[in-house]
């Protein structure tokens, strides 16, 4: 029985590596239902399992399928086509392939983004988390282009029409405050200073906002921004800090009575970690566990990192902390460990999993700025 089992993986391997290339086959379908069931079914098969040699010969066609349903589907086409970017994305083997991703589908992406009438549609939220997804991934060097990036995210919430503003200002925001872990205090500092950032106070302006997404978003933010930024300049929050406290305070204590339970519940414990944090440097912990290793996410910025990855991959998250180099390297996990197998009547072997070359070249290309943004955390 113990010789059967890889052979039984290896027949599961193929049978979803075979759905996997018919689903992609079936994305450039004439029928647009079938194109849907598709997309669905290939987001489903890059989620559940780490995969990248699966899409080997075939990535250039489904990223064609993708362009074409993004210019000409219908809504439902287009959103999940746009959910299949990230996760091709979070499948590749080299920084340089993300980056092909990037410039492939950032126009287009930045299009329907800035289309205000589209209003609050699901699709142009899903390209202002896409948008960020990518450039999080991809974007580790180029300040610039991260920069730019952050501005076009801005001027979406800026241009919103207060009927439509609360959903798709939370999800730029969240965009936003993603990308702002990829810039090194003194970027920050330098872009804020100069107006080309969102500065405290435009932040402490959302704390008031009627959306509850919308102020944990706003809270969450102003808590990272301060953790990147306080130990390389102290004065930078020294003149909005007691105003800051004042409204943390508020929200960590009251609620607008028109929310739902759960709503209140939601606020008061975002601001009650956000005071916290402001009063005595305090970051909620958790340790998340899979398979023989645990990470800990024990700053507001990997905390930010984290739920991102989250949104994209839901319960599959815990397969790509084990597998995917990519994901482990965003979440400083470094190469893929050594893994106990316990094998029938209790003996122990060890499996030896190896990392991609990719994992060392993101290591070497990302690790010099990263470093540089860490070091005052630890």
């Amino acid at each position: 029985s113990q010789a059967d089992s890889p052979s039984e993986d290896e027949a599961i391997e193929a049978a979803c590596e075979k759905e996997l290339h018919q689903a992609i086959e079936n994305t450039s379908f004439r029928r647009r239902q079938t194109r849907v069931s598709a997309y669905r079914s290939v987001c489903e098969g890059l989620v559940q399992r780490y995969c990248p040699g699966s899409l080997a010969g075939r990535k250039m066609a489904l990223v064609e399928s993708v362009k074409r349903s993004l210019r000409k589907g219908n809504e439902e086409e287009r959103l999940w086509a746009t959910s299949v970017i990230p996760l091709l994305a979070l499948q590749s083997e080299t920084c340089a392939d993300v980056l092909e991703l990037m410039e492939t589908f950032k126009p287009v992406i930045i299009g329907i983004l800035t289309d205000v009438s589209l209003g609050k549609s699901n699709v142009r939220m899903k390209c202002c988390s896409v948008l960020g997804m990518l450039c999080f991934i991809g974007e580790d060097e180029r300040a610039d282009e991260i920069v730019s990036l952050m501005k076009i995210l801005q001027e979406t919430i800026k241009n919103e029409p207060v009927l439509v503003s609360g959903d798709i200002q939370a999800v730029v925001l969240r965009s936003w405050t993603l990308l702002l872990t990829q810039l090194t205090p003194h970027k920050i500092l330098k872009h804020a200073k100069s107006a080309n950032l969102l500065s405290p106070r435009d932040l402490m302006a959302m704390l008031d906002s009627n959306h509850l997404e919308v102020r944990t978003a706003s809270g969450e933010t102003l808590a990272l921004m301060h953790e990147l930024l306080c130990q390389h300049d102290s004065s930078f929050f020294q003149e909005d800090l007691p105003d800051l406290l004042n409204t943390v305070r508020k929200l960590s204590t009251d609620a607008y009575h028109f929310q739902g339970k759960r709503g209140r519940k939601l606020q008061r414990i975002t601001f009650r970690d956000v005071l916290l944090y402001l009063q005595e440097g305090v970051v909620p912990e958790m340790r998340i566990k899979f398979g023989d290793e645990t990470l800990l996410l024990n700053s507001w910025m990997m905390h930010r990192r984290y739920d991102c990855l989250k949104d994209v991959l839901g319960m599959a998250l815990n397969v790509h902390l084990e597998e995917n180099a990519l994901v482990r390297d965003l979440l400083k996990l470094g190469p893929k460990v050594e893994r106990i197998v316990r094998r029938p009547g209790g003996r122990i072997g060890k499996e030896f999993r190896h990392s991609f070359d990719a994992s060392k070249e993101r290591s070497i290309t990302r690790g010099k700025e990263r470093d540089k943004r860490l070091f005052h955390l630890e």
